[in-house]
């Protein structure tokens, strides 16, 4: 029986499949959590794990800290040209027919 299942080859492609998910799952993990230094993960992992220290390493860093989502931009806020009030200036003298409501008294 164990030779009929040696012989398959679908044996020895699940196999293979299962050992270099379980090698790279440092990398994978670190991949979906969106570590902060993805490359060093990778690295330690495909260098020392060999040295039955890496991996332990590489799973330690891949759960680490998350990269930090990039700050949101600044609005732009564009200055009046001189000599005028911008239209948003609270206090600004309302124009002939203009309604008087952003007037502060």
């Amino acid at each position: 029986m164990i030779a009929t299942m040696t012989d398959n080859g679908i044996l020895w492609i699940l196999l293979f499949v299962v050992i270099v998910t379980g090698y790279f799952l440092p990398t994978f993990t670190g991949l979906i959590r969106g570590v902060d230094k993805l490359a060093l993960v990778f690295l330690l992992n495909v260098i020392a794990t060999p040295l039955l220290i890496g991996w332990p390493a590489a799973m330690i860093l891949a759960c680490g800290p998350r990269r930090l989502p990039p700050a949101p931009p600044w609005p732009y806020y564009p200055e009046a040209a001189p000599g005028q009030t911008a239209p948003w200036t609270l206090g600004s003298a309302p124009s002939a027919g203009s309604p008087d409501v952003w007037q502060i008294r």
